[in-house]
């Protein structure tokens, strides 16, 4: 939705109505942060990422470290983004049987550590639900489920396939206050145009004592600060936002959310995306093994763009840099507490 040539109008349109750039090589701008919502400066720290056919920077707030993805993809380029056949394939999945099995491992696991706060069945909430497998999961179990998606069609295999009741977006607006026992935003808020409003919906939606579950990248990481544009999880252009800890603290404590408990260490996501990341560190085509893990129908375009010297150094340096991530997760996330990915949970006050 920015225009380089004319960043002063784009820049307003978008963060804010007193958005203005302050250099002529716009390396700093203010803006409210969607994050934290101060009108602060906002300084260019990653510059020209080449992602999906676009080239983008990254500005950071000054007051809670959050990033800013520049420019913001449009409504409709967001919508071809996470359409069927671009983002997932038809039948809702996106990775290969071996890969699908551990996501139905770690999404048995989410349910079970949701358990650990909220043991009575109720109603849940997952904004951004996808395919639904999570739901599913929770349905089965006994809670009363809903989803929120994008559009109908990123929503139709939740509701067809699983019997999920998932809305869209703008509807969120019309469920009633109060309802929800939980509600879960699994890598979502860095994916919103405003995570200060997403947060204040889920206030409102949820019971006093409530519990709001956030699964979210740390921009503040180790392994943030060491791959910078390489890292794996800034995943530009679908993370609109790079929230810190810092940041989402401020939001949660603004919506008198209390936080119960942070876990910083998530073995898929921040082993993972280690190794990912060293990867692409190494000069091999970016997310290359993400990619290997898709389902044929997804990856073809992504195996037809890389070299073989990528594939075959993928090869040789995965077996070096599994360990070493593994290693690096520990230290990040149990010993400097800086996870590549945290959870937060946070009840209502």
């Amino acid at each position: 939705m920015f225009v380089r040539s004319n960043a002063d109008e784009e820049a307003t349109m978008y963060m804010s109505q007193s958005v203005t750039v302050k250099s002529k090589q716009q390396s700093i701008m203010r803006a409210v942060c969607g994050t934290c919502g101060k009108d602060t400066e906002t300084h260019l720290l990653l510059k020209n990422i080449e992602r999906g056919g676009g080239t983008y920077d990254v500005y950071y707030c000054t007051h809670c470290h959050t990033g800013i993805t520049v420019p913001f993809p449009s409504h409709e380029a967001l919508s071809r983004l996470y359409s069927s056949g671009s983002y997932r394939s038809n039948d809702g999945t996106r990775f290969n049987v071996f890969a699908e099995s551990l996501v139905r491992y770690f999404n048995i696991g989410g349910k079970k550590k949701i358990k650990r706060f909220h043991r009575e069945k109720g109603a849940i909430l997952d904004v951004g639900c996808g395919r639904g497998l999570f739901l599913d999961i929770m349905k089965k179990d006994g809670w009363s489920v809903t989803g929120i998606e994008f559009n109908e069609e990123t929503a139709s295999y939740a509701t067809t396939v699983y019997g999920i009741n998932v809305i869209t977006a703008p509807a969120m607006a019309n469920l009633p206050d109060g309802y929800f026992d939980v509600i879960t935003l699994s890598h979502v808020l860095e994916h919103m145009r405003d995570p200060a409003a997403v947060l204040r919906e889920c206030r409102r939606l949820l019971k006093e004592r409530a519990l709001l579950v956030i699964a979210m990248p740390n921009f503040a990481s180790l392994q943030a600060s060491f791959g910078k544009s390489n890292w794996f999880h800034l995943d530009i252009p679908y993370h609109l936002y790079h929230i810190t800890f810092r940041g989402i603290k401020s939001l949660l404590l603004d919506n008198s959310m209390k936080i119960a408990k942070v876990r910083q260490f998530d073995f898929g996501q921040n082993v993972f995306g280690w190794l990912q990341t060293l990867l692409n560190m190494s000069g091999i085509k970016n997310n290359l093994m993400y990619n290997l893990l898709k389902k044929p129908e997804l990856r073809q375009g992504e195996l037809a763009a890389a070299r073989k010297r990528d594939l075959l150094f993928t090869l040789l340096l995965t077996p070096i840099y599994l360990p070493l991530s593994a290693i690096l997760s520990i230290l990040e996330s149990l010993i400097l507490r800086r996870g590549g990915t945290i959870h937060i949970y946070a009840i209502k006050q």
